[in-house]
């Protein structure tokens, strides 16, 4: 996988014409990748700014196309997404959604066996796959953690997605604690080997 630098689009927002262009090519890859004619409100700013190595918040209503936001964003940036998602069937969901956009590089890390995980994240290592789907429980355990952070520093993790952010108040002091720390563990965990950790994007 790729391990170099990262690389992020120009942060000049002062310039329209440069702006324009970057919108433009944008479009072109939701169109020839994902099929869509255009953006809907909330997606364009939210990418950009991801491309640019901002952190974001998103908070858009059911079904109007917050996944787009890193899948697009992961596969235009050099490396690896990791992407924390609170239950089996969104992994699963999330899997399939990509597949039929015809990206097929896709992991999502359910198994319960280590040996079967250190296997799938050898896989992730040589560059087998541009995204990485796990449960927050994950990051929990220090097995995960070592081979996460060793992962990072031999294949770029270009961004870190926490979906259905909203878990994290919701669940996060109650039924699901692994919650309150999940932003800290992925900046410490998932940081290259220059030391800096990749932007988060939460979609609630």
């Amino acid at each position: 996988g790729y391990s170099g630098k990262r690389i992020y689009a120009s942060n000049d927002q002062n310039n329209s014409e440069e702006r324009e262009n970057q919108e433009q090519g944008l479009r072109f890859f939701l169109q020839t990748i994902f099929r869509k004619q255009n953006f809907r409100d909330g997606q364009l700013e939210a990418i950009s700014n991801t491309l640019r190595g901002g952190d974001s918040v998103v908070l858009l209503p059911t079904g109007a196309g917050k996944s787009i936001i890193y899948q697009l964003s992961g596969l235009l940036m050099p490396g690896l997404t990791l992407v924390v998602d609170p239950l089996v069937s969104l992994i699963e969901d999330q899997t399939r959604v990509l597949q039929q956009y015809g990206i097929s590089r896709v992991l999502g890390v359910m198994s319960t066996t280590s040996r079967r995980m250190t296997a799938q994240l050898e896989q992730v290592q040589a560059g087998q796959f541009h995204f990485l789907m796990v449960s927050p429980e994950r990051l929990q355990t220090s097995a995960f953690r070592k081979a996460v952070r060793t992962l990072a520093q031999n294949t770029l993790i270009n961004l870190a997605v926490i979906d259905e952010a909203h878990c994290v108040s919701e669940w996060g002091h109650d039924f699901r604690p692994s919650y309150l720390n999940l932003s800290r563990n992925l900046r410490i965990f998932c940081r290259d080997s220059f030391g800096e950790p990749p932007a988060l994007l939460g979609l609630t």
